[in-house]
């Protein structure tokens, strides 16, 4: 979910850098870098509208990350334990959050429609988070106007029963782990 480096600088300060989902990363940010690249508070209604952008860039099939920072004066100043345990969830400066697109393979939307008229159903399993996963879906050809989408955590915790009840209609997991895609695999084997 995240990834962290830790820097020491020629100055003898330490900067910490990470970058990770923006769901995990965003919550942990206390301040962000404003346009004047000076810092400013988050506040409840700046992380709302982070929010709304990482939505609308998520709607658009773009996978979204944040990057972030954390100062310390020294090395001294770090936990002491930073090696196994960086500091990088509490404190940090939200440097900027981007938006990346994995276009899909030219081949991909006729795959699945050749998969599809051949009576299999395609289904799309990811890590991605669901508003991403639901536009590709949408863009090859998975995810129609009556199918289903769901959140791995939410799969997870749903009984044998509800989970059988949705099957005929889910074609998007997303947010999934192993274990999501194994559960899936043993009910739509019965």
């Amino acid at each position: 979910k995240r990834s962290t480096a830790i820097v020491h600088r020629a100055d003898g300060s330490v900067r910490v850098y990470c970058k990770g989902a923006t769901e995990w990363i965003l919550k942990d940010c206390t301040m962000f870098l404003n346009n004047t690249g000076t810092y400013s508070p988050m506040t409840p209604a700046k992380t709302t509208a982070l929010e709304e952008t990482i939505l609308a860039m998520a709607d658009k099939a773009l996978r979204t990350l944040c990057l972030a920072h954390k100062d310390y004066p020294n090395a001294a100043a770090l936990p002491a334990d930073w090696h196994e345990n960086p500091p990088d969830n509490s404190g940090l400066v939200l440097d900027c959050i981007v938006g990346i697109i994995d276009p899909l393979r030219g081949d991909v939307k006729e795959a699945v429609r050749i998969a599809q008229e051949a009576g299999v159903t395609v289904r799309m399993v990811t890590g991605d988070n669901i508003a991403t996963a639901k536009a590709i879906a949408r863009q090859c050809g998975i995810l129609t106007e009556h199918g289903t989408a769901i959140e791995g955590p939410t799969f997870r915790k749903m009984s044998p029963k509800e989970v059988d009840a949705i099957l005929p209609n889910l074609q998007v997991m997303a947010r999934s782990s192993p274990d999501d895609k194994f559960l899936l695999v043993t009910r739509l084997n019965g």
